[in-house]
């Protein structure tokens, strides 16, 4: 039962994500607070964003290995994406009833340059290129 709903959730977050966009992994480190267990817990992660535009904020599904409870903790939640680096906030869950607790991760990715409009022409119009002069005086 808890696998079709982990499946379903997948399944939803990832249809929602934008057409669009370039998805992108990344990885990196997680502490997660609350929970069961009440304390700070830190893990590795694996994250998938909906874009992969620098200086933006994207959403995520992921995944968790939490050290301290040996266990996994998949994500949702939200980050932004700097020069090949993410910040997130999540929301992760037990698979095995630990219940929800809240999270911030930071890692690696590989984002890439907002793209750039290209430039217009009017039909029939003409460029001209306006030539630049550049006086040198003598010594």
């Amino acid at each position: 039962m808890k696998n079709l709903l982990l499946l379903t959730t997948a399944l939803t977050v990832g249809m929602s994500l934008p057409a669009k966009a370039d998805p992108a992994i990344g990885f990196g480190i997680s502490f997660a607070f609350g929970g069961s267990g009440g304390g700070v817990e830190t893990g590795l992660g694996v994250r998938l964003t909906s874009d992969d535009e620098k200086d933006s904020a994207v959403a995520t599904v992921g995944i968790d290995y939490m050290f301290q409870s040996q266990r996994w903790r998949p994500t949702v939640g939200v980050a932004y994406l700097g020069d090949n680096m993410y910040v997130g906030l999540d929301l992760g869950f037990g698979l095995n009833g630990e219940g929800l607790d809240f999270g911030v991760g930071v890692g690696a990715i590989d984002t890439k340059d907002k793209a750039v409009a290209p430039a217009t022409t009017v039909p029939g119009s003409t460029v001209i290129a306006q030539p630049t002069t550049t006086i040198v005086s003598p010594p």
